[in-house]
């Protein structure tokens, strides 16, 4: 049996986003140490269509490559969004917003709510904070070559 590529996130976000749009919130199943320590391994995010734009320091749930992925939002280059994931040196590359399915607004493990937690918007700007300074180092390593 011939293997199934996945299909390109142009074929089924938009349909994703006006699902979204039209139910109001969704959970999906997210994996993956990216968000550590934010977010366990393994629980369910809840969903939220944007809205209003999105300021640094907010997760968001975007398509890169066949997938979703959830990342917090730490810059703003243009009309492209820069986001990174907690438990990553780099950025992902610049997103464009229709490369955005929504806002996390609450991850679950089983019926338990983990985040947002007491303080969050604080833990928020250090990441952003630590995001910054590693695009930095960067940038000064490179002039350095």
């Amino acid at each position: 049996m011939p293997l199934m590529r996945p299909r390109p996130a142009t074929d089924w976000l938009p349909l994703l986003q006006e699902a979204l749009a039209r139910e109001g919130r969704a959970r999906l199943p997210l994996r993956g140490d990216s968000m550590l320590p934010t977010l366990p391994l393994a629980c369910e995010i809840e969903v939220a269509p944007l809205g209003r734009e999105p300021r640094p320091g907010e997760l968001l749930v975007f398509a890169l490559g066949a997938g979703l992925v959830a990342h917090r939002l730490t810059a703003q280059r243009g009309a492209a969004w820069i986001a990174q994931g907690d438990n990553r040196r780099a950025p992902d590359p610049p997103l464009p917003r229709d490369q955005v399915l929504g806002r996390v607004v609450a991850a679950f493990d089983g019926e338990r709510q983990v985040w947002p937690r007491r303080g969050e918007r604080i833990r928020a700007t250090r990441w952003v904070g630590r995001a910054r300074l590693w695009q930095a180092a960067r940038r000064l390593l490179r002039r350095r070559v």
